[in-house]
C-alpha cells in the first residue's frame, strides 16, 4: 500500500514482481535429526555457492548449540568449492531437537546463511515392536 497526498487517491496498492536468484544452493533446505538414545544421529547439508554470487565461509556458529555439534568441511568439485555441515545430535534423552546454524559470509550481499535443525530422538526401550 502507497500512501499519497492526492486527496482522490489517497492510498494506491503497488505490486511488485521479479525474478529472485538463490545466492547458495543448500541441499538439503533443513537439516533433520531423528533416531534413538544412545545410538549416533548425524546428518550433513551441502552450501554451493552460486557462480554469481561467489562467497568464502568465516565462521559457523549455532543460535542455541544446546543439543548439537556441527562442524564445516570444503571440498572442491569441478573446480567449485562445497561447503559440508556435518551436525550431530547431542541429546543424551529422549526429546525433540531444535536450533538454527547461522554460517557467516565474506559477502556484502548475504553475510549470514542460515541451516534449520530439527529432529527427535526416542528411548529404544519404550518402543513397542
Amino acid at each position: 500500500m502507497v500512501h499519497t497526498n492526492d486527496p482522490r487517491n489517497s492510498v494506491m496498492e503497488l505490486m511488485v514482481s521479479g525474478m529472485v536468484e538463490k545466492f547458495a544452493e543448500i541441499r538439503p533446505e533443513r537439516v533433520r535429526l531423528s533416531g534413538r538414545v544412545g545410538e549416533p544421529v548425524t546428518a550433513v547439508a551441502e552450501i554451493v555457492p552460486r557462480p554469481d554470487y561467489p562467497f568464502k565461509i568465516k565462521n559457523i556458529r549455532a543460535m542455541n548449540g544446546r543439543h548439537i555439534r556441527f562442524s564445516l568441511a570444503n571440498k572442491t568439485a569441478a573446480g567449485n568449492t562445497i561447503y559440508e555441515i556435518t551436525v550431530t545430535s547431542t541429546r543424551q534423552d529422549a526429546g525433540s531437537i531444535s536450533d538454527v546454524v547461522y554460517l557467516d559470509t565474506d559477502s556484502p550481499i548475504r553475510p549470514t546463511l542460515q541451516v534449520t535443525v530439527s529432529g527427535t530422538i526416542i528411548d529404544a526401550k519404550k518402543e513397542t515392536p
